[in-house]
């Protein structure tokens, strides 16, 4: 995979994140798969390609 997928899939992932309704907080479990999933995602990218940054896409998902 090349740098441009790696930024596509940050952006689709991004795209996803819950974000607060009307003022009130997103519940807890949503926002903890959310997180779980773009973890996981990172995880499988960074063992595809020794090279890739995780703290990066994780920055980019606006998971951190």
């Amino acid at each position: 995979m090349s740098r441009k997928d790696y930024i596509l899939i940050a952006a689709a992932l991004k795209f996803t994140k819950p974000e607060p309704l009307a003022g009130l907080p997103v519940e807890q479990a949503i926002t903890n798969t959310w997180q779980n999933t773009v973890s996981a995602v990172a995880s499988a990218l960074a063992r595809d390609n020794a090279r890739f940054d995780a703290s990066r896409f994780l920055a980019a998902c606006g998971a951190k």
